[in-house]
């Protein structure tokens, strides 16, 4: 494997304290040239139950996994799914202690008048993929996570449109709402009828969203981002949803606004700061620190701009240091004047304390070889060290970049 090549930048804010980690360096491996026309989303599973990591990634029209350590090429389904394939989860959907696949599909935008299509996908007796529709009547079906929003010790799955029915562009809040929905797995699972609540249904084009604790709450909360900003949704014990707003978005953008991607990442004081590409498909990379009085929104600051069309965030602790790190994918290239690294790639935002409060650093995992649609981090060669996978849009390709010590 060949290294890239690790360019640093200083971005926005000055760095006057001494650095407590040294980055690590990170070297390329790429386990498919190209996965299809588009590699919408990636995540990583022990698929097989050998106790390792795989990485798993869908196309427009297949769901694929790369077994580990070899990244042997398995073809779940192919031509299964309503095209496209747009997001996919990994979890025990039935509990026969084996992986299934959660997959939205039938991707088509800006259409928002019909539904998107939502399954599982799991083995049968024999070990063959099998399709499970669940029943989803929402347009523009984007995302889905897994996650315990009840507190009952059990995952439940919640599934986010990108748009609101009948709404059409430039002016996406006009019209009806998102609806956030959360499925309770049924005891038999096959059956299509899942359980399902609404966790709201007061906001305009969420893009993407995170379930996390971050109040201590024994549940998991619902950050997401979307148009009016970046929201956190919980559920009560007797099961009253209430929506909080955290960040206030880029309000002055236009014609798109708000907030696009969103994380939730963590530093080694245990407080969190909040990792956004704003506005919508925007070119800045925003980082939120939670404010000095109660009930205000939290601090915003822009780490990098321009940033051509940013279109995945991931924290994790990349260097070992106790502070989670913010890694950017970018989808297009820079203007040919812009101070920044060019693009697209992968990028890593070090934390670092400042007379301001907290400064970022800018790292290059790959500039240049991976316009970045999705991207996970991932312990993959269990060696204690924080791995990055990045799947390509215009690249098409699939690839893991192992964290090295400098």
């Amino acid at each position: 494997m060949r290294s890239l090549p690790l360019a640093v930048a200083l971005v926005v804010f000055s760095i006057p304290f001494a650095s407590g980690a040294e980055f690590p360096r990170f070297e390329p491996l790429e386990i498919d040239p190209h996965i299809g026309e588009v590699c919408y989303a990636v995540t990583t599973a022990d698929v097989n139950g050998d106790g390792k990591l795989d990485v798993v990634a869908v196309s427009e029209d297949a769901v694929i996994w790369y077994e580990n350590p070899s990244w042997r090429k398995h073809e779940a389904v192919r031509g299964a799914t309503k095209r496209d394939n747009v997001c996919i989860q990994a979890h025990d959907v039935d509990g026969d202690g084996r992986i299934d696949f959660t997959v939205g599909a039938g991707w088509k935008p800006p259409d928002t008048a019909h539904a998107g299509t939502l399954q599982w996908i799991g083995r049968d007796a024999a070990g063959e993929w099998q399709v499970h529709p669940i029943d989803y009547d929402e347009p523009s079906l984007h995302r889905l996570r897994w996650g315990d929003v009840k507190g009952n010790g059990k995952k439940q799955l919640v599934v986010a449109p990108l748009q609101g029915r009948g709404t059409k562009p430039p002016n996406w809040d006009a019209g009806h709402e998102v609806r956030v929905l959360v499925l309770d797995v049924p005891g038999d699972p096959a059956h299509p009828h899942w359980p399902t609540e609404v966790a709201d249904a007061s906001l305009h084009t969420i893009h993407n969203l995170q379930l996390v604790d971050m109040l201590g709450a024994g549940r998991d909360q619902i950050v997401l981002a979307a148009w009016e900003g970046v929201y956190r949704l919980e559920r009560s014990e007797k099961g009253k949803w209430t929506k909080a707003k955290l960040g206030s978005g880029d309000q002055e953008s236009a014609p798109f606004k708000g907030a696009s991607e969103v994380k939730v990442g963590r530093l080694a004081d245990g407080s969190h700061y909040l990792a956004t590409i704003e506005p919508w498909h925007g070119n800045q990379v925003v980082v939120y620190t939670p404010p000095k009085q109660d009930g205000a929104l939290w601090q915003r600051q822009v780490v990098a701009a321009p940033l051509a069309w940013g279109h995945a965030v991931w924290c994790a602790n990349l260097d070992g240091d106790g502070d989670d790190e913010l890694i950017i994918g970018q989808r297009d290239r820079n203007p040919a004047d812009a101070k920044a690294p060019r693009g697209p790639g992968v990028f890593a935002f070090d934390p670092r304390p400042s007379a301001d409060g907290l400064a970022f650093e800018r790292h290059a995992i790959d500039d240049g070889g991976m316009a970045c649609e999705d991207a996970v981090a991932a312990d993959l060669d269990g060696d204690g060290r924080i791995d990055v996978v990045a799947g390509g849009r215009a690249t098409h390709n699939l690839r893991i970049y192992w964290n090295q010590p400098r």
